[in-house]
């Protein structure tokens, strides 16, 4: 009998045990479950974008003017009549091809009589040679015989001079303009006759501003397009001025085109697409909203282990909706966008997601 009470009170105490146990275990998941909500709540919701990195390309649109690779004035360099015209308006000319030819018969009757005097005075010069060998001149009779030789072949080289600019020659090939004097006319040095153009290739000129300096360089591509068509041509950057305009704060900068289809005319407009940014360089695109500014730059928010965490940032190319990070912030990383101004260094956030 004893055994069986003894029994009865075993199991007693078990069921009483168990029961103080599954109690306790309740009432632990109730505060624990309690705990971990308190915790959510106190996380400050906050819009997140996940950092995605692309290569950049920030063009900024310039205008320039096309100009023929060369280009010249023809002019006279005598005061003579046009005898002859030797090319047609619009013309492709090669170099050395004659334009125009001016009078000469004055000057070839001068220069027959140059010969003639400069025969004589050389047999002139010849005897009085012969004489001073034999002494029977003195030497200044000599010297002035032949300085008046020397003087005829001095006057007869500047003569044949004078005869070869009868003959006014292309200085390279290209496409000649429209005369601006017929036969006949009186021409004098330096009288504008017509102009010359070069255009298988083009310069084109242009001005970039002060803060894109450090993206001009000799060598690099850019596109272009004109006012006739839609279509991108290409340039290569050869050349830029020594120094900025002193109104605009800008450098004149020289481009070379090729010109095989004759598409360009010297003078037409050029609109130029510049990349403002090294090719090849890659950044994020966020929110302007983001950036924190500071006395030393600017910042942003990542979160990371469901904190806020400030990250120091370079910037580039900022608008009122959207800012260019170049650094501090890596692909992926998760940039937080909204309540800012509420975040400090490990504020516990959490990410606010929306539902349809």
């Amino acid at each position: 009998m004893y055994k069986r009470i003894s029994i009865l009170k075993t199991a007693f105490l078990y069921g009483l045990l168990t029961t103080s146990i599954i109690s306790c275990t309740e009432s632990t998941g109730k505060n624990l479950g309690s705990a971990s909500t308190s915790m959510e709540e106190n996380k400050l919701p906050v819009d997140v974008i996940e950092a995605k990195e692309l290569e950049l390309n920030q063009e900024e649109i310039l205008v320039g003017t096309i100009i023929p690779i060369q280009e010249v004035a023809v002019v006279s360099e005598i005061s003579q009549k046009i005898s002859k015209i030797a090319f047609r308006n619009g013309d492709y000319v090669k170099k050395d091809q004659l334009l125009y030819k001016l009078n000469d018969a004055d000057l070839r009757a001068r220069l027959k009589e140059l010969n003639a005097e400069l025969k004589l005075a050389s047999l002139n010069e010849q005897r009085y040679l012969s004489l001073l060998s034999t002494e029977t001149i003195r030497q200044q009779e000599y010297d002035e015989v032949n300085t008046k030789l020397q003087s005829l072949r001095a006057q007869l080289e500047f003569l044949n001079v004078q005869i070869s600019k009868t003959e006014i020659r292309a200085p390279f090939s290209g496409i000649i303009g429209i005369t601006k004097v017929d036969v006949g006319a009186y021409v004098y040095p330096g009288l504008h006759l017509v102009d010359l153009q070069d255009q298988s290739k083009v310069r084109i000129n242009f001005s970039v501003p002060e803060k894109y300096l450090l993206q001009v360089r000799k060598g690099k591509t850019i596109t272009f397009n004109t006012q006739l068509s839609n279509m991108e041509y290409e340039a290569t950057i050869v050349a830029g001025n020594s120094g900025l305009d002193n109104q605009n704060r800008s450098l004149t900068v020289e481009a070379i085109a090729e010109n095989r289809k004759n598409e360009f005319k010297g003078g037409m407009s050029a609109k130029i697409n510049f990349s403002t940014l090294d090719e090849g360089t890659k950044g994020i695109r966020i929110p302007s909203q983001a950036l924190i500014p500071s006395e030393h730059g600017y910042s942003v928010f990542l979160m990371k282990d469901d904190r806020a965490t400030i990250t120091p940032v370079t910037i580039k190319n900022r608008t009122e909706n959207e800012v260019t990070v170049l650094t501090g912030i890596n692909d992926s990383d998760k940039v937080i966008v909204s309540n800012i101004l509420r975040l400090g260094e490990g504020t516990p956030v959490v990410e606010i997601i929306e539902t349809n």
